[in-house]
């Protein structure tokens, strides 16, 4: 009886095995459920966009299945605009097709874009772990960190990238961001040697800003400092990125591909940029925008004399669109002929009364020939058009200044300070303008404050010996409070 009973179970084993194979494999050959692809058309009025946009979604729908057709809608949205509903697709497509690297890359940079670092770097890990040559996902990576202030995972990351073969340009990037974690993590003799590796010529503005940020972190200061660190502009630090490229071909619509056009040209394929736009002006011959932004393709390729030449055939079919003015203006103030700049400038204006930098432009033209009463009204003329601005108030306090007019200088300068209160060129002004009116206690004020804020800048130093020299302080007056340097004393 036992034996029986052990007799069924060997035999009802491999039965229950075999049933379970034939449910596992009958599980297998079933589709596998996958989301639909997500639909970002109807959130744009650009007809042709739209179209383009359902066109892919209809083939993505179509290849359920296609890990390929569903990474290609997501750089359509990519390339378009639609950054959420990009991530969510290449996201979609990772999943369709897991040993594929270029899904989880490109998820990174969408999640990047909207400013979810953390998920972009889990993305961008998966991506590395799937190809750990391509550069560029360490580039990413490592500046990533330096955002997040984790400067030895951003190191190692650059370490990493640097013992890759790659580009020039990729290599730049490379030591930049090693050089600039290096100095964070209080290594500066590793940043200075790491920087001394970087050629001498081709250097993005970026390099300026590590080499300060080395210079400060060997001698306490820098000069120049502000203007390195406060101007809000450090440059773009860019690298070749074969994977991200790719998704540029897939913009459409007049606003993204012009978009697209002006991206290039800023990122050096002016020559691609000029294609572009000369396909979109046969697709839309009634843009004007078109024609500026093929003038500026045109001086990217330092085909000026041509530039010109658009400009003016579009000014004689648009006689009255300021913005081919202002452009020609420039352009023609760029090659030295400053009466036709002026003539466009004052286009501008006349067409469009609060078009500001039509007054900016024209006023520092003036400026350079020598012509400051021209140029002080048309900046007075600016004011009712603008924002305040401390560079409006700053630069007619010392036109007024330079005329004499000391009590109209103070008031600009006044201004200028109290909207950036930091500005150290426009304290210097009030100051030596204060001086002239003899107000100087506070003329002493106002420089001991530019000296505290900058006390390595010439220009405070110049200041310090003109009031000195007009009996306005005593050079004792600039070694009181709060260690405020005396320059003139040195």
């Amino acid at each position: 009886m036992f034996r029986r009973k052990a007799v069924e179970r060997v035999i009802l084993r491999p039965v229950f095995h075999i049933y379970t194979l034939v449910w596992l494999i009958s599980c297998a050959n079933e589709p596998i459920e996958v989301p639909a692809p997500i639909d970002a058309s109807l959130e744009t009025g650009d007809i042709e966009l739209r179209e383009f946009v359902g066109d892919m979604r209809a083939r993505a729908t179509e290849n359920t299945h296609s890990a390929t057709h569903r990474g290609r809608l997501g750089m359509v949205y990519d390339a378009n605009g639609f950054t959420e509903a990009a991530a969510l697709t290449y996201g979609q497509a990772r999943e369709l097709d897991a040993d594929d690297m270029r899904w989880p890359y490109l998820e990174s940079l969408a999640l990047a874009e909207q400013g979810k670092i953390e998920e972009a770097l889990r993305a961008m890990d998966l991506a590395i772990r799937l190809d750990s040559s391509y550069v560029p996902a360490y580039l990413a990576r490592g500046y990533w960190l330096i955002d997040l202030g984790e400067f030895q995972n951003a190191c190692d990351t650059f370490d990493r990238a640097s013992k890759i073969p790659q580009t020039t340009r990729a290599s730049i990037a490379v030591q930049l961001g090693l050089a600039q974690c290096q100095v964070e993590l209080g290594e500066t003799e590793a940043a200075k040697q790491t920087l001394d590796t970087l050629p001498s010529t081709g250097l993005p503005a970026y390099a300026d800003f590590v080499r300060a940020r080395v210079h400060r972190a060997n001698n306490g200061s820098t000069p120049n400092e502000n203007v390195v660190t406060d101007s809000g502009d450090l440059g773009q630090i860019t690298w070749p990125d074969p994977i991200a490229g790719a998704v540029v071909e897939y913009t459409r619509g007049l606003s993204n591909e012009s978009l697209l056009a002006q991206k290039l040209i800023d990122g050096g394929r002016a020559e691609d940029a000029l294609q572009l736009v000369d396909s979109l002006r046969i697709r839309h011959p009634e843009v004007t925008y078109l024609i500026e932004l093929r003038s500026a393709a045109l001086i990217a390729l330092d085909r000026r004399a041509e530039a010109i030449t658009v400009l003016e055939n579009g000014l004689r079919k648009n006689p009255d669109e300021h913005l081919l003015h202002f452009n020609l203006g420039l352009l023609l103030d760029s090659i030295g002929q400053m009466d036709e700049a002026l003539d466009h400038y004052s286009q501008a204006i006349r067409l469009q009364r609060d078009f500001v930098p039509a007054y900016d432009a024209k006023a520092k033209l003036l400026i350079r020939q020598g012509s400051a009463i021209p140029a002080r009204d048309v900046l007075n003329a600016s004011l009712e058009h603008r924002l305040p601005d401390a560079s409006t108030h700053n630069l007619l306090g010392v036109l007024y200044g330079g005329m004499g007019d000391w009590e109209r200088s103070v008031e600009h300068l006044a201004n200028a300070t109290r909207l950036e209160p930091q500005n150290v060129d426009a304290l210097v002004s009030l100051a030596l303008s204060l001086g002239e009116l003899q107000r100087n206690e506070e003329a002493v004020s106002v420089i001991q404050r530019a000296g505290l804020l900058d006390p390595e800048n010439p220009k405070v130093a110049r200041g310090v010996r003109t009031l000195v020299a007009n009996g306005v302080l005593t050079a004792e007056e600039m070694t009181v409070e709060n260690g405020a340097r005396g320059s003139s004393t040195q």
